[in-house]
């Protein structure tokens, strides 16, 4: 497995266990989108919305959004999306406090 591929484990096994959801994402098209989208349901009766949502880029350790996937992310956030790049095993479990801390979906600053 590659180490990029290592993280996309460990989150995909993280959000899992955390009671999330997750999906890979294919983008025809579009270069540069983000692998995954991740989000905490609503109440379990189904009267709630889906309030934190997430597009999460994976990279492998020490690896950065390229401008492309930089470009990207800005036009899903400036249409009010949330964007999260993780590299790292520590960066995971952030993401995840980050979203399931703060209640309208949006990581604490």
């Amino acid at each position: 497995m590659t180490p990029e591929g290592k993280i996309e484990a460990y989150l995909k096994k993280r959000v899992l266990a955390d009671g999330a959801r997750i999906r890979k994402l294919s983008w025809p098209g579009h270069r540069g989108a983000p692998d995954r989208m991740v989000w905490w349901p609503g109440e379990a009766d189904g009267s709630g919305a889906a309030v934190n949502m997430v597009f999460v880029e994976v990279k492998a350790p020490g690896k950065k959004a390229t401008k492309q996937q930089e470009r990207e992310h800005k036009k899903l956030r400036d249409d009010g999306f949330e964007v999260c790049v993780v590299s790292t095993r520590d960066e995971v479990d952030q993401l995840i406090l980050d979203y399931t801390n703060y209640p309208w979906g949006h990581p604490k600053a």
